[in-house]
């Protein structure tokens, strides 16, 4: 290996006899040395591929502006986040996340909060990515005494999902979030009460919006819908709002299945915090 750049003491970019680039960090790895020296790799302490990344900055710029003692926090945070998640990660998570935590804690000293409207959701469909972010600010906060913002949480969860490989599926857990919190609007605002996040009730409502395979079951019976709208008139009237919503912005119809379980659902929701 020999040396591209030094950006500290501590950090530096190399190449291997493949052409490969690597950043290297190690106490005094990059001490006093130069483009084109050897790199001795006994005091190499971690090392990963220096991958293109959807940070659009250069490489070396990124690495400049992240402190030693953030960019190895955020490598000991990424192989906890393995580890606890299961799955390996794609090696330019190291850049990208380096870079977000490093704007993340100066987000932290200046005060600055950003909201998370769907924390809520990505914490149920991503379970062990969000333990795995909760832990990774209190290892921050361990280790450089500063405590992250709550929105991190739901940051950090996409990070350590979009590591695995499944852009895709983020991007659509995104849109379906949107919709969601359209959906739990128009039914706060129809029956003017607030949801109760933590019921078993609203977990019931939300998932059964996030489930977009066709069912297996035969459509329902027309009558039955009958006595469903007739018993739950103003869940009914809830869901026909949120039916012409969904067709007005999105194209999607509901069929009469789909209304009398949103009914069903939306009565379940709206009678618990109405008889608390």
């Amino acid at each position: 290996m020999k040396f591209v750049k030094v950006f500290n003491n501590n950090v530096a970019l190399v190449k291997d006899s493949s052409n490969v680039e690597w950043v290297i960090m190690g106490t005094g790895v990059g001490f006093q040395k130069k483009k084109g020296d050897p790199v001795d790799k006994a005091v190499i302490r971690r090392k990963f591929v220096a991958e293109s990344s959807n940070v659009r900055r250069p490489l070396a710029q990124i690495l400049e502006s992240i402190k030693p003692e953030i960019l190895e926090v955020s490598v000991e945070l990424i192989k906890q986040a393995e580890k606890e998640i299961g799955e390996p990660f794609r090696t330019n998570i190291h850049l990208t996340l380096a870079d977000h935590l490093n704007f993340a804690i100066e987000r932290s000293h200046s005060g600055l909060e950003y909201a998370q409207p769907s924390r809520w959701e990505v914490k149920k469909l991503y379970p062990k990515e969000y333990n795995a972010a909760v832990n990774a600010i209190r290892l921050v906060y361990d280790r450089l005494d500063v405590l992250l913002p709550k929105s991190e949480e739901t940051f950090l969860t996409y990070h350590f999902v979009n590591a695995q490989n499944v852009q895709a599926k983020v991007e659509e857990t995104m849109k379906m979030t949107e919709v969601i919190n359209r959906i739990i609007d128009v039914v706060q605002y129809h029956f003017q009460l607030k949801l109760d996040e933590e019921s078993m009730n609203y977990s019931r409502f939300v998932l059964r919006q996030l489930d977009q395979n066709p069912h297996v079951s035969p459509e329902v019976d027309a009558t039955l819908l009958d006595v469903v709208k007739t018993k739950y008139e103003k869940a009914y009237k809830a869901v026909e709002k949120v039916a012409n919503l969904l067709h007005k912005q999105h194209g999607w119809s509901l069929t009469s299945d789909e209304k009398l379980y949103l009914t069903l659902h939306i009565w379940r929701v709206t009678n618990l915090v109405e008889t608390e």
